[in-house]
């Protein structure tokens, strides 16, 4: 019995996390926005066994163990990260099955607190048990519920998860009404895995729909809502599965008729627009073709003006586009004239510092032309007009491939110039310098990243390095185990498109398996006792 329940414990960490955030607030029923379902997890976990494969230890609970041993410190990394640790290791890949088809249902109420029930139908034992052993923490009866009536157990003091075992599998939710929910979930049929399958991985179903809009509605909760409204988003679907040694999120997209690919539907972007950016030293990047006509920045604007304007003190404000045009017109700039008919995409990119990628240094913003003449009229009519606004002045008429200081941002430079279909802007001491050399030589730059993806036609892609980020424990020292490795692993790469009527996007980062041996090669590991 202690194998199944170290396998269990793992999975209740993140219940047990969900619980701690939730209120208790109303007697509604959760909304599922977001539901995430189980495909073939066992598999899922034999794929994470797989990254540690000739690396110095030979499963995540035999790092961990080895960890122990050498720094002496048992509890260094805090028990949620010990428990799921333990939960991969070969003994427990066939426990994981008990999570075949299990669901996790999210939704926020009206104050933007979560709420949530997960559904586990295959319970061979493993779920029985947990739930057993997790109300001994103080765990306590609640009365049953429905008919026949159900037992109920809270899993631990006054406003912890509840959990119900029946015949049809078991129950978890924040709130009593949620796990009636999730009990009726249990019922409801599901499509049957094909025999032989290999697939696995967590499918996942967003519904913007779902999203409260009330009065009082969490301000975040309600721009995504009213954002995804606007732009006519229906659904998203998507698959998370980690795949040999790379992390693959897969969506589709689907938009209302009433909106049909005004915004989605863009013309491919041109790799080269992010030769501007070196690969050593590029912190994100992203690059994103802008539609044809007006049609699609009447759509863009009506999304980020209903975005913009869902706070109720901003409701009665002018459209942001009006807003834009009157600022721009004190300058004498025409945007809809000068810039939005030119406009055929951006590309930009944050730049680090040597040493420690997590400070950056600048960046550049690239606006792209479909002609030369069409890049200087953006910027001579629009750019160089507005350098007044960031403190600086008009620069005097010079060649047209100068580079003109046009005033500073946070105490940095910014500069802009124009280098063939391309304006550059850049912000920071040779931000500019450094894109105009990381054009000669574009086999170096993030170019190479934006190919294409099934042969499907790009018109969005996206590159993060996750070496930039600053994480908890690992404080400010970019040589620690974990900062360093993160600062030699592969780029988190997003690429997206529209094709067959539904935009799809496809968000991998790879080469997974060199980044785990690399950082069990920078912490303590210790041998096993001698006997």
């Amino acid at each position: 019995m202690t194998r199944r329940l170290g396998g269990g414990r793992g999975a209740m960490t993140v219940l047990g996390l969900l619980a701690s955030t939730t209120g208790w607030a109303g007697e509604e029923p959760v909304r599922p926005a977001l539901v995430v379902r189980a495909v073939g997890p066992d598999r899922q976990a034999e794929a994470v066994l797989g990254l540690f494969k000739g690396s110095r230890a030979a499963h995540p609970a035999a790092a961990m163990a080895a960890w122990r041993r050498a720094t002496r410190d048992p509890n260094g990394l805090g028990k949620p990260i010990q428990a799921v640790a333990a939960a991969f290791n070969p003994e427990m890949v066939a426990e994981w099955r008990a999570f075949r088809d299990a669901e996790l249902a999210l939704g926020l109420d009206p104050a933007g607190a979560l709420q949530w029930f997960a559904a586990i139908p295959q319970d061979d034992g493993v779920m029985t048990a947990l739930v057993t052993s997790l109300r001994l923490s103080g765990g306590a009866d609640e009365p049953p519920m429905g008919e026949p009536p159900t037992a109920v157990e809270r899993l631990g003091g006054p406003g912890a998860t509840l959990a119900t075992v029946t015949p049809r599998g078991t129950a978890f939710a924040s709130r009593r009404v949620d796990l009636a929910a999730a009990v009726a979930r249990l019922g409801e049929p599901r499509g049957a895995e094909a025999p032989g399958s290999a697939e696995s991985g967590f499918r996942i179903r967003f519904d913007p729909g779902l999203l409260a809009v009330d009065a009082g509605t969490n301000l975040s909760v309600l721009r995504v809502a009213l954002g995804a409204k606007a732009a006519g988003l229906e659904a998203v679907d998507g698959f998370l599965s980690l795949r040999d040694d790379h992390l693959d999120l897969d969506l589709a997209s689907r938009f209302g008729p009433q909106q049909p690919a005004v915004l989605m539907e863009t013309p491919p972007l041109d790799p080269a627009w992010l030769a501007w950016l070196p690969a050593d030293a590029t912190q994100a990047a992203v690059a994103v073709a802008a539609g044809r006509g007006p049609a699609f920045w009447d759509a863009l604007f009506a999304v980020i003006d209903r975005v913009d304007r869902a706070d109720p003190a901003r409701a009665q404000l002018q459209p942001l586009r009006v807003r834009l045009n009157l600022l721009a017109s004190v300058r004498g700039v025409r945007p809809e004239v000068d810039l939005w008919p030119l406009l055929r995409g951006l590309s930009a990119g944050t730049f680090a510092g040597p040493g420690d990628p997590r400070a950056s240094l600048g960046g550049v913003l690239a606006l792209h032309a479909e002609r030369p003449e069409d890049a200087e009229r953006i910027l001579s009519r629009v750019v160089l007009p507005l350098a007044p606004l960031l403190g600086g002045g008009k620069p005097a008429s010079g060649p047209a491939d100068a580079v003109a200081a046009i005033g500073k941002v946070s105490g940095r430079p910014v500069e802009a110039t124009v280098r063939g279909t391309t304006v550059l802007i850049g912000w920071g001491e040779g931000a500019v310098a450094t894109a105009l050399k990381s054009a000669e030589d574009p086999g170096r730059s993030v170019a190479t990243l934006a190919t294409g993806e099934g042969g499907r036609p790009i018109g969005r892609v996206g590159i993060f390095r996750p070496g930039s980020v600053r994480l908890p424990r690992v404080g400010e020292d970019p040589a620690s185990p974990l900062a360093a490795t993160l600062a030699e692993a592969a780029p988190v790469v997003w690429r997206g498109g529209w094709e067959g009527g539904r935009a799809w996007d496809v968000v991998r980062w790879g080469d997974l398996r060199r980044s785990v041996a690399r950082f069990l090669e920078r912490v303590p590991q210790a041998p096993p006792d001698a006997p």
